[in-house]
């Protein structure tokens, strides 16, 4: 992790026959990055047809997901990627298997939806001309020897009022109207019955109207052949109910068939799990992601007649392995290697992961530059204990980490095979899984400065080692100068940590620019800067050590380190009162000499660069004349053709002066960067007191938290008032302090690395190393996308 690992370019040759299965091995690698060399448009590219017809099993795919959500089928996704791919091997044509299997399938469940939905019809309406029947035979029938007309049908419920309505205008008061609801509520029997006056036109009218109101009118039969059309529509809805649930039946299984663990012998949830079963829908999801990132990352080499030719980014390592799969391919180095910046490759695992990433999120690191992800393992927990220090509270967040180290991977386990539709609950627990060794190093550390600060839930231990005493002694609590002395101590330790980190993120700086080469920057900028923060404010934190060792019980009264600055700056050295140290005067002259001729260094950079400039220029030049004499001993005689020569050497050696080449700007960037640089180094100084302050209101909030609550009933309450006082205490310190000040650690610890430390050294403006790996593809789609 000091630095990304070694990699090379390689240009990659094969055949296309044979393209695709040798990209299905390269999917099972871990470490190759396949760079994009194709000249063509992504839709003018071989592939693209095959990227299209992936896009349209997609589509297919989301159909059936629907019908089974619709169905309230269970889908069981797939809990473990990593042992299911191991077993699956994809081809080139299995995605137009995979479209015609789904074609097939969705043909036949749309025709039998189809099916269905017009047999439900013929049902629905089976059973409305029964209830119609049932209904009206009494009240028909009973006029049958009177002239009246009547219409009898089923009504939508909610327009049977507007119906009456109308019904009631058109007839004058000459039709009666009975409704009556279905069993349903949603369709209602009404019958409408209406004098002869004028029959024909009345009748008209009032079938428009039930028209308009697409009612179902119903013909009632002959009264002496009621019963035997009832006992026929019966016999008929008893055979369209046997169809109904034939229909559902070869529905539910077709439906099944992609719903179900496909599966020899019944199998526990483990074997579930462990062996990466899930429904056959999933399994075709995961095996079209497979060939569909085969496919796109086809269309990154070049197409020519008979063969591919792409470009490789992977250790000589993996190029053995690729040699080993038997296939007719040709790998050679690029030459044009150093015209390409190479990506970063990281190696983590399960404990640096986290730490990495907290790296990667304010940038990654260049392939040639020091990755602070390493330093952060210890750097980051350490500086969030020394703001949350408490023995308690770094106790609890500890036993915390333990419990994801122990059970974080049951319970994803179980997330999983419970196959929520809310994939969130997976994604977030994840997240929180990756980070249980930084949350056990942040308790670890928490509890070693609780320990120094003698902090135990705002109370003060009385313990004694044998030989030593480790932290403040209890009995400073006690003492009317508690409050100052602690803060004295913290103040102080937060400056020393604070200039410690920033002089070797300085020396990290220097590191980078001997393994560059950038010899200009190690002896303009890196000396300087070490010279200026080492005489300036290490000198600081040096009196602050030297101050801390020296005995003052003989009625010396303590020097001011505050003093002792200002005056080296405005005696140029000289100091008011006895030394702290032997020659402080001589050595404070040197330091306060060396702090004024840094930035002078500084400045001197752009000089430095036109004189190296310069240099160079001269040298290339050299080497044409030799070349050219080279060339003359060959008869080369004319004068024209010397003057072309030279200018053809030139031209190929791209040794052109560059005459956009502004001093003025290299000087202004120069003096700004010599600026930031002393006026940061007092602002980051500053910054990190914050140490000081965060550790100030987490101790003097858990001390209000007690004293307000707790202590008063332990003192003289009840036991009813010290469990009711307790939960309002835990609740308290959980809620601020367990959660709310934990993340204010953590964000302000992440911003002194951010800001204060890694801006001595990193530049973070490289580019990922993105691995062509199958798992890894498969897990980025389901963190950042729903499930399925």
């Amino acid at each position: 992790m000091f630095r990304a690992t070694e990699i090379h370019l390689y240009k990659l040759y094969v055949s296309r026959e044979q393209a695709f299965q040798l990209l299905t091995k390269i999917g099972h690698m871990k470490c190759v990055n396949l760079v994009n060399c194709s000249n063509s448009a992504f839709h003018e590219h071989d592939y693209y047809k095959q990227l299209k017809i992936c896009d349209d099993i997609y589509n297919k795919i989301s159909e059936i997901k629907n019908l089974l959500q619709l169905y309230n089928k269970q889908i069981n996704y797939c809990p473990n990627y990593e042992q299911f791919i191991q077993y699956i091997t994809i081809t080139e044509d299995q995605a137009i298997k995979i479209e015609q299997e789904l074609a097939h399938k969705l043909q036949f469940i749309s025709s039998q939806q189809t099916n269905l939905q017009q047999i439900i019809e013929q049902r629905n309406i089976c059973e409305e001309k029964i209830a119609v029947i049932q209904y009206c035979k009494d009240f028909i029938y009973k006029f049958s020897g009177i002239q009246l007309g009547y219409i009898v049908g089923c009504i939508n419920s909610i327009d049977s009022l507007k119906f009456n309505r109308i019904v009631f205008r058109v007839t004058k008061e000459n039709g009666i109207i009975k409704f009556k609801n279905l069993n349903n509520n949603s369709r209602t029997i009404f019958t409408l019955v209406f004098a002869v006056g004028k029959y024909e036109n009345l009748k008209n009218k009032l079938l428009k109207i039930c028209e308009a109101f697409n009612v179902s009118v119903y013909q009632l039969p002959e009264e002496i052949n009621l019963e035997n059309e009832i006992s026929e529509l019966q016999n008929k809805l008893l055979n369209l109910e046997i169809v109904i649930q034939k229909t559902k039946y070869e529905i539910d299984q077709q439906l099944d068939y992609f719903s179900d663990i496909q599966a020899r012998i019944p199998l526990e949830l483990d074997q579930v799990y462990d062996f990466g079963y899930c429904s056959y829908i999933c399994q075709l999801k995961i095996i079209l992601d497979m060939i569909s990132t085969t496919y796109y990352h086809l269309t990154f080499f070049e197409g020519k007649s008979q063969f591919l030719i792409g470009q490789i980014w992977c250790q000589q390592s993996d190029i053995e392995e690729l040699k080993q799969f038997g296939f007719q391919i040709e790998i050679m180095r690029d030459i044009n290697e150093n015209m390409y910046e190479p990506p970063s490759l990281l190696k983590t695992n399960q404990f640096t992961y986290i730490f990495q990433e907290l790296v990667n999120t304010y940038g990654i690191p260049r392939y040639d530059e020091i990755n602070p992800g390493l330093f952060t393992i210890i750097s980051f927990p350490f500086l969030f204990g020394m703001m949350f220090g408490d023995i308690g509270h770094g106790i609890l967040l500890t036993l915390f980490g333990f419990y994801l180290l122990i059970f974080g991977q049951r319970i994803i386990k179980r997330i999983k095979l419970q196959n929520s539709s809310e994939y969130l609950a997976y994604s977030d627990f994840q997240s929180l899984y990756q980070c249980r060794y930084l949350i056990i190093l942040m308790g670890l550390f928490a509890t070693y400065c609780g320990f120094i600060y003698n902090d135990f839930f705002s109370i003060s231990l009385e313990y004694k080692l044998e030989k030593f005493q480790l932290g403040f002694d209890g009995k400073w609590s006690m003492s009317e100068f508690h409050l100052t002395v602690m803060n004295s101590f913290k103040m102080k330790t937060a400056i020393i940590v604070g200039v410690t980190q920033m002089v070797f993120g300085i020396l990290l700086k220097g590191q980078n620019c001997l393994y560059q080469r950038r010899f200009v920057d190690f002896f303009f900028s890196f000396l300087p800067e070490l010279a200026f923060m080492l005489s300036t404010f290490g000198y600081m934190s040096f009196l602050i050590i030297i101050k801390w060792l020296t005995d003052y019980s003989n009625n010396m009264e303590p020097p001011s380190i505050i003093t002792t600055l200002l005056n080296m700056v405005f005696k140029l050295g000289g100091i008011n009162g006895p030394e702290m140290y032997p020659h402080q005067v001589y050595v404070q002259t040197i330091l306060i000499k060396v702090a004024i001729c840094s930035p002078i260094i500084m400045l001197l950079k752009p000089e430095a660069i036109r004189i190296q400039r310069a240099y160079f220029n001269q040298r290339n030049q050299q080497i044409v004349y030799d070349e050219l004499i080279e060339q003359q001993n060959h008869q080369v005689e004319q004068n024209q053709q010397k003057n072309q020569l030279f200018g053809q050497l030139i031209e190929n050696r791209k040794i052109i002066e560059d005459k956009h080449f502004d001093f003025s700007e290299i000087y202004i960037e120069s003096l700004i960067q010599c600026i930031e640089f002393i006026l940061g180094a007092v602002s980051n100084t500053a910054s990190y007191l914050r140490l000081w302050a965060l550790s100030l209101a987490h101790s003097q909030l858990s001390e209000v938290f007690f004293k307000m609550s707790l202590e008063p009933q332990l003192c003289n309450g009840s036991i009813f008032g010290i469990c009711f006082t307790f939960m309002i205490y835990a609740l308290a310190t959980f809620g601020v302090l367990m959660c709310m000040d934990t993340l204010e650690c953590f964000l302000h610890s992440l911003r002194l690395h951010w800001v204060e430390f890694q801006s001595k050294f990193y530049k973070g403006d490289g580019y990922r190393f993105q691995k062509f790996n199958y798992l890894y593809f498969l897990d980025q789609k389901f963190q950042f996308s729903t499930r399925m």
